[in-house]
Order: C-alpha cells, then sequence, then structure tokens
C-alpha cells in the first residue's frame, strides 16, 4: 500500500546528484508548521528546502524528487556522523525529512508512525540499511544546530521503519505461477521482498525454485526491485534468478 503523498515542489532544488545516490536519511524539525514550511520552501529568497516534510497529524508533503538534490544539509561543522563523505556535500547523498514542531515538542505517534513508513519505503527504494548508521540527525552533520533536538527518539523511529520495511502489505504482488533456476546462491527472505526481512534458508546455484508470483516493488537491488514469491509466503530476489525480469516470455 503506498503511502499518501502530496506533491508541493520547490524551486530550491538541483535536477540530479552529480552522480551520486541517496545512502542515508537526515532527520530534521521545521520549528514551525507544515503549512509555513511549505511556503517558507516555496520562496527562492529561502535558498532552503527538503525532500519531504511531515506533519503532526502524520500528513506527508514532498518538495523535491528522491533522484535530485534538496537544500537540507549542505554545511558541515564538526561532524560525529561517522559514514560523512570528506570533501563532499551531504545534500548530493542524503533524503532529508522534516517534522512538524519545535525542538522541544514531543512527537505524536502519528508523526512516529508516518516518518517511520517513508524512511522504510526511502531505505527500500535506494537500498539504505534501516540502522543508527544510516538514520542521522542533521546536528550530526552541522554541529552548531540542535536540530532534530533530544526529544525525538531516533532509536524507536528506526525501530519502527525496520518493522515498516518488512510488512507484507507495503509491497504490490502480480499473481502468475512458475519456475526458475538460481544462477548464483540465494536467499530466500521470509515474508517481504527485502534484505531487512530474515533468511529462511539459501538456495545454491542451480537449484530449481517454484513461484507463484512476484512483486515490482521490493528492495531495489543493482536496480532491480523485482523479487519472486513462493507458496509459503517468502521471496527470493530475481535478479539472481534465470529470469531477471518476471513475466518476460522468451
Amino acid at each position: 500500500m503506498t503511502l499518501p503523498i502530496t506533491w508541493i515542489g520547490t524551486p530550491n532544488r538541483h535536477k540530479g546528484r552529480e552522480g551520486f545516490r541517496p545512502e542515508a536519511v537526515v532527520v530534521h524539525i521545521m520549528e514551525g508548521t507544515l503549512a509555513s514550511t511549505d511556503s517558507w520552501f516555496g520562496t527562492t529568497e529561502s535558498r532552503v528546502s527538503a525532500h519531504y516534510g511531515i506533519a503532526r497529524d502524520g500528513r506527508i508533503h514532498q518538495y523535491v524528487g528522491e533522484s535530485d538534490t534538496a537544500f537540507h544539509a549542505g554545511r558541515v561543522w564538526k561532524p560525529k556522523w561517522r559514514s560523512i563523505r570528506p570533501g563532499v556535500n551531504p545534500n548530493l547523498y542524503t533524503v532529508g525529512i522534516e517534522h512538524e514542531g519545535s525542538g522541544e515538542s514531543e512527537w505524536p505517534d502519528a508523526m512516529y508512525t508516518a516518518s517511520a513508513k517513508l524512511i522504510a519505503e526511502v531505505c527500500t527504494r535506494w537500498s539504505i540499511p534501516i540502522d543508527r548508521a544510516h538514520i542521522v540527525g542533521h546536528r550530526e552533520i552541522y554541529g552548531r544546530k540542535t536540530c532534530p533536538n533530544d526529544v525525538v527518539d531516533l532509536d524507536r523511529l528506526i525501530a519502527l521503519a525496520k518493522a515498516a520495511a518488512v510488512t507484507p502489505d507495503r509491497f504490490n504482488f502480480i499473481p502468475q505461477a512458475g519456475t526458475v533456476r538460481t544462477r548464483t546462491a540465494l536467499h530466500i527472505r521470509r515474508g517481504a521482498p527485502t534484505t531487512a526481512a530474515p533468511v529462511v534458508r539459501t538456495a545454491p546455484p542451480n537449484d530449481k525454485l517454484d513461484y507463484v508470483g512476484w512483486c515490482s516493488n521490493g528492495m531495489s537491488v543493482n536496480g532491480n526491485p523485482h523479487w519472486y514469491r513462493d507458496e509459503d509466503g517468502n521471496y527470493f530476489w530475481s535478479g539472481a534468478t534465470s529470469r531477471p525480469t518476471p513475466g518476460i516470455v522468451d
């Protein structure tokens, strides 16, 4: 089930990412409302933006496409984030998510839930691990900031995102039975088409695997988001099989 997201847009962005791709998610606090952020990001005078904004009631607005560069974390000062790329603007390899409220505002459950689901979707699309090394606060990049402050529980947010990433109803399903062979050793994942799901077993190379259908919006591995589903409800990535694109007839 796709998250309901309202496109707002902003002039404050760069097309593309200069050859980089999203590798992490940066969590921000708006220090204001979603409506005021919509307005602020909509002016060229502000010269700032983010990819997404989330309201306290869980509504999600999008300002910049994930393949493009938003202006949310471009300054670096005494960073504590260990995965930062020296000499590279963090905007080029991160996705920025703003959250309604102030640094002193407790996050309601609706905002935690919406943020976690969005993070799970972003990380699934870009094969980003859902962990503390890849979900970071703005202040971990720019040490003069307190954003998003200590009120937000990043560990809770990450735990919720991990759970959301393996929720089966997030993914589409195309029913069509068939058989493929593995090209390499291939993990069979429990209940969800993502490497975040636990491994049930590993099929050896040239093993025959039956499937009852597939999904086309699983975790993208080497650019391929297709995963087959077996009769037990487990998934295996199509890219490591004899038919990497399901539904194509030879």
